[in-house]
């Protein structure tokens, strides 16, 4: 039984202040038990996916079954460097982000298992997240499981909150025929989630909310609250309870010491990232004021992606919730580019029925590299105090289809951040045989026996702690029938 007021070490010993705001403190070996060992204490890893539309140029065939070349995948397995990817960008798009080299997992052979049996694109979409059968329908086929961003928000989010799912594209909810979002993230078994499309809106969600998610305050006036809490230092904020530590006899000089040394390096972090706010700049926010009227014009579709981007590395720092999903594009994009002087849909681009296509699809995947850039840009922005915010969770980047001619099979898939080293990084890795089937492959599920997308997203699971009972890998996620696991190629 321990004495009145006395200081019980138990893992590791905490300050608690008004407001739940908690200090970690070194292990003191004056209340060390003997048997004791440090602690290391992390964030939980949040997820953050990007969803592109109508695949990328790599080997394979197109949707006549002419032969179409590789310009996508690095030229060679293994260790990932800057340099390498360096020499490859001339000829495959993934160069682009060869300034994240020895952050990357670039991995190949992810199919997708179960057939169209209506539109390829939406058949797509309600399988990349949920790994789950597809119902039938002309052009809006339904996931027949939840999203795996529903699974990581009921586990780590707060009570009641939703994940954070956003889609900059041309069409509302609720479109039908062609025109309609094409859904990824699904709440229950063919209920997918209503998307919000505009930025500000997305904002305000994440700024507004307060504890349980209950908003208490307008956006601007919260925003203004959560600045003035970060200016005050956590030492000042549990000095009393700090300076009573220090004060005690049986506290040895080493330990003073040590509690002094943790201290003041507490106060460095904070000074450090004084720099570093962890908000949106006021301008951003004006400008999500502007588009917030026309979430669907095409004319800000470029500031709308990139602020939503913003939004995903602004809610993982901010710990609004621990997985947020980006779809660029509706059930397909048929946003118009322009290449060299030629204005086309993606869409069009994407089956060959413009000139210069296969060059021109490669500029397009080339840009969706460069908005998955700036993501990871956003996030190496933050530094928290307890290390780069980019270390501690994981962001993706991946296609609802492999090719323009709906091939499921090698799907693209290239993450960056290890989860607080639960990935390997700086590799690129091959799971299955990493092949395109021959032959036409439009719309027809690709292998799930060895690689299906269902392993890809329990290993994602676990890695945002979300595992089987008593802490095993997630290895069942996805529908019942495909086989279990996880892909232990990814794992450090």
């Amino acid at each position: 039984m321990k004495k009145p007021g006395s200081l019980e070490m138990n893992r590791r010993m905490v300050l608690r202040g008004a407001g739940g705001l908690m200090l970690g403190l070194p292990l003191l070996e004056t209340f060390m038990p003997r048997k004791a060992s440090a602690q290391t204490v992390t964030r939980s890893p949040f997820v953050l996916i990007v969803v592109g539309d109508n695949g990328v140029v790599q080997a394979g065939v197109s949707l006549s079954v002419s032969s179409e070349p590789e310009m996508f995948w690095p030229t060679a397995t293994g260790a990932l460097t800057q340099a390498s990817m360096t020499a490859d960008k001339a000829t495959r798009s993934t160069g682009e982000l060869a300034s994240y080299a020895d952050k990357l997992l670039i991995v190949r052979g992810i199919n997708l298992p179960y057939s169209s049996n209506g539109c390829s694109h939406s058949a797509a979409d309600a399988q990349i997240l949920t790994a789950s059968k597809i119902t039938a329908g002309s052009t809006n086929c339904k996931a027949m499981g939840i999203s795996v961003d529903t699974a990581i928000a009921k586990a780590k989010n707060p009570a009641g909150r939703d994940p954070l799912v956003m889609h900059a594209g041309m069409f509302s909810p609720g479109g039908t025929g062609f025109d309609i979002p094409g859904y990824v993230s699904y709440v229950t078994p063919q209920q997918p989630r209503v998307y919000i499309d505009s930025p500000y809106k997305a904002y305000q969600a994440i700024i507004g909310a307060v504890g349980t998610g209950t908003t208490a305050t307008s956006a601007e006036a919260q925003a203004q609250m959560q600045r003035a809490a970060r200016s005050k230092s956590i030492n000042d904020i549990l000095r009393p309870q700090i300076q009573a530590l220090l004060n005690r006899s049986d506290l040895s000089q080493s330990d003073h010491d040590r509690l002094d040394q943790h201290l003041t390096a507490i106060r460095d972090i904070e000074v450090q990232i004084t720099t570093t706010t962890i908000t949106i700049p006021d301008a951003d926010v004006a400008t999500m004021k502007t588009i917030d009227p026309k979430p669907y014009d095409q004319s800000t579709r470029d500031n709308s992606v990139k602020l939503f981007m913003e939004l995903m590395a602004f809610s993982a720092a901010a710990d609004y919730s621990r997985v947020a999903v980006l779809k660029i594009g509706d059930r397909i994009d048929d946003h118009v580019y322009t290449y060299n002087g030629q204005s086309a849909k993606f869409h069009d681009v994407s089956h060959r029925q413009v000139s210069n296509a296969i060059n021109f699809h490669n500029y397009i995947d080339r840009m969706m590299l460069n908005y998955y850039k700036y993501l990871l840009d956003t996030l190496s922005a933050y530094t928290t105090p307890t290390g780069p915010l980019l270390d501690q969770g994981v962001a993706i980047y991946c296609n609802q289809c492999a090719t323009g001619a709906h091939s499921f099979s090698n799907i693209p898939w290239i993450q960056a951040g290890t989860a607080n080293g639960y990935f390997k990084k700086g590799q690129y890795v091959v799971v299955g045989n990493g092949q395109q089937p021959t032959g036409s492959q439009d719309g027809k599920g690709g292998d799930g026996s060895v690689s299906g997308v269902n392993k890809v997203l329990n290993t994602v699971l676990t890695a945002a702690g979300v595992t089987n009972t008593g802490g095993a890998p997630t290895d069942n996620f996805g529908d019942a029938s495909l086989p279990k696991g996880i892909f232990t190629e990814m794992v450090a």
